[in-house]
């Protein structure tokens, strides 16, 4: 559990208030969100709860709810990027943080502007920890349904926080793992180090036997560059949103490989409404779209053709083979 690799970056007070709790409530626990001179705030599953001092958790607030001080916001803060701001600044000019284990800690900042782009942050205001966690055999009904007589690429959707990476992980775990007495090979590239999240401390996913990972390279170099060097059959990347990212996915394609990627959406609607979504559906090889409802437990498989064709139905057919230059293979 990723919330053990958490805990040392935390001050003394929020890891008493947090051991007070049953390890059953912790186990839940998918945020946490500290803010200067703010309540302290836990979240489990979609409720947010404070917590006094001495550790009872609320769902309303209270004068008793405990109150994260400037030094211990700053202490918390400087642990969390090993007290080198620089060694993550171009992170945290993109608004996060990733720590060892995988969690991803957004950034409340001020930006600093040089030439027309954010160049630095200051007046760090607030952190929202995001708590990784491993399920196992979670992707396992999807892979019975679609890997067993095949081998397709996917898009998997969810809205923010909605089991894309963590369907991700096992997913890459159980291909190259021997799923279906097949150890695929598969190239995990983790811009972010949050689907792998090698742990400086020792802290790594289980990605199974046959992984190769690329860390903190850009998805568009990290494409090419597992694509030359890794031959993989399979390239997992989480959160696709950007032209250069899908071309990069259009030439991997003509390459020979597959793909397991990532967006955000939380609605049939919205996968056709969402452009990058039409980019990589023009590309025309990704196979189904996946998309999780609630977490990992309830999900429903779309033929990408299906999707593809309602586009088509209610954007020009310009717009949607426009993209980037993209529509290989239509």
């Amino acid at each position: 559990m990723s919330l053990n690799s958490i805990i040392p970056s935390l001050s003394d007070s929020i890891k008493g208030l947090l051991y007070t709790l049953p390890n059953e409530t912790l186990r839940q626990l998918n945020e946490i969100r500290l803010r200067r001179k703010q309540p302290l705030i836990l979240v489990f599953g979609k409720c947010c709860f404070f917590i006094t001092e001495k550790g009872k958790l609320l769902n309303h607030y209270s004068e008793q709810a405990y109150v994260v001080d400037d030094d211990e916001f700053d202490l918390i803060f400087r642990r969390f990027n090993n007290y080198s701001v620089h060694s993550v600044i171009d992170n945290l000019t993109r608004g996060f943080i990733t720590s060892d284990g995988g969690n991803r800690i957004g950034v409340a900042s001020t930006a600093v502007i040089k030439d027309r782009q954010v160049s630095s942050v200051k007046d760090i205001s607030s952190l929202n920890i995001r708590i990784a966690n491993e399920v196992k055999d979670c992707s396992r009904p999807i892979l019975n349904m679609l890997y067993i007589n095949a081998f397709p690429s996917i898009i998997v959707a969810s809205p923010p926080a909605g089991g894309k990476t963590t369907f991700l992980r096992d997913f890459s775990r159980l291909l190259s793992g021997g799923f279906n007495n097949r150890y695929r090979k598969v190239a995990i590239v983790d811009e972010r180090n949050e689907i792998a999240y090698k742990g400086i401390n020792g802290i790594n996913a289980d990605i199974g036997y046959n992984t190769d990972v690329l860390t903190g390279f850009p998805k568009s170099v990290g494409i090419e560059m597992a694509i030359r060097t890794l031959s993989p059959e399979i390239i997992v990347c989480d959160e696709i949103s950007s032209s250069n990212e899908v071309s990069a996915i259009a030439d991997g394609f003509l390459c020979g490989a597959k793909f397991a990627v990532s967006v955000h959406a939380s609605s049939r609607a919205e996968l056709a409404g969402k452009p990058v979504i039409r980019e990589l559906l023009a590309v025309n090889e990704f196979d189904y779209i996946i998309l999780l409802n609630d977490y990992t437990n309830d999900f429903e498989i779309m033929e990408a053709s299906e999707i593809r064709s309602e586009i088509l139905r209610n954007y020009s057919s310009e717009f949607l083979f426009g993209c980037g230059g993209l529509g290989h293979g239509s």
